[in-house]
C-alpha cells in the first residue's frame, strides 16, 4: 500500500474493530481461504512495506543432515522447516541461536556453518513484522501525519505478525501470505525479523553467494547449553579446507585435539 495512504487507513481505523479481525486471524482453524485474505487485506494490509540493509559482516547457520558431513554446495542450503517458502533460506547473526533455534539436543552431531560478507554493497531485506515501538522511524512517521491511535494500530499487526512468526513456522501458510501483501509486486530477495532477542535474515537461496560466501563448515557436538542458549559449547570433529563452493564437494580435515569450543552470547551483543 502506498505510504500516504496507509497513514491515512492506520488513523482512521477503530481500534476495536482492527482487534476484532486480529483474534479471528489469529483463531482461524475454521475459517475459509477467502475469509482469511479479507481479514489480511483489511489488517496487514493497510501496512506500508518497509526494509532495511543487512550489514552483518558474518552469518551463520546449524544444519542435522543426519549428524553427517555436508558433502556439497546444494546440500548446505536446504531448509529443514521453510517458513517463507523453499526458496528461501534463514540465517542468524551468532553461531549460538541456531542451536537454540533448531532444538539441538545434548549429544547430538551436526553442521555449523559460517558465511562471511564477500563485496561491499548490502542486501536490502524487508521487515517483515514492522517497526519495533521505540524506534525512531515513528518520530518521521508522526511528522508525516500518523497519529497516536495510528501508531497504537500499527504496533498491534505488527504484534501480531511477530507472534505468526513463532505460532506459524510448522507450515508457514499465513506468514507467506503476510509476506506477499507487504512486498507488493516485486518478490523480496532477502526478509529479515527478530524473537526473543535474536535477529535473523531469510535470503532467496539464489542471491546468498552474491553477498556472502561460505568460509566454513564444523562437524560439531553440542556438549551443553546454559541458560536457553546464553551460552553454548561444542566438540569439533572436523572442519572444511577452504571455501565451499558450487560444483566442488567439500573437503574435510580432522581437528585433532583441540579441546572444546564455547560460544557465549555477551561476546555477540
Amino acid at each position: 500500500m502506498r505510504y500516504e495512504e496507509a497513514i491515512e487507513k492506520l488513523n482512521k481505523t477503530e481500534a476495536e474493530e482492527l482487534s476484532k479481525k486480529l483474534e479471528k486471524l489469529e483463531n482461524r482453524s475454521e475459517l475459509s481461504d477467502e475469509e482469511i485474505e479479507n481479514l489480511l487485506s483489511g489488517t496487514v494490509g493497510m501496512l506500508f512495506s518497509a526494509s532495511k540493509e543487512c550489514k552483518a559482516p558474518e552469518l551463520y547457520r546449524v544444519v542435522r543432515n543426519g549428524g553427517k558431513p555436508l558433502d556439497n554446495h546444494e546440500k548446505t542450503l536446504f531448509e529443514e522447516s521453510p517458513l517463507f517458502g523453499e526458496e528461501y533460506v534463514r540465517f542468524s547473526y551468532d553461531p549460538i541461536i541456531p542451536f537454540v533455534e533448531g532444538k539441538i539436543k545434548e549429544g547430538e552431531t551436526v553442521s555449523l556453518m559460517t558465511y562471511r560478507k564477500a563485496v561491499e554493497e548490502n542486501p536490502l531485506a524487508l521487515l517483515i513484522e514492522g517497526f519495533p515501538e521505540d524506534s525512531n522511524v515513528f518520530d518521521i512517521l508522526e511528522k508525516d501525519g500518523l497519529e497516536k491511535s495510528g501508531k497504537e494500530n500499527y504496533l498491534r499487526i505488527a504484534k501480531f505478525i511477530k507472534s505468526e512468526l513463532i505460532r506459524d513456522e510448522k507450515d508457514g501458510v499465513l506468514i507467506r501470505k503476510i509476506k506477499s501483501l507487504l512486498e507488493g509486486e516485486e518478490p523480496c530477495a532477502a526478509l529479515c525479523y527478530s524473537h526473543e532477542g535474536a535477529d535473523y535474515v531469510a535470503m532467496k537461496k539464489d542471491i546468498v553467494d552474491i553477498y556472502y560466501i561460505c568460509t566454513s563448515v564444523i562437524l560439531c557436538r553440542l556438549d551443553w547449553m546454559e541458560n536457553k542458549g546464553e551460552m553454548v559449547e561444542v566438540t569439533p570433529l572436523s572442519h572444511s579446507i577452504g571455501a565451499v563452493v558450487p560444483g566442488k564437494e567439500i573437503e574435510y580435515d580432522e581437528f585433532g585435539e583441540v579441546g572444546t569450543f564455547t560460544f557465549e552470547m555477551d561476546d555477540y551483543r
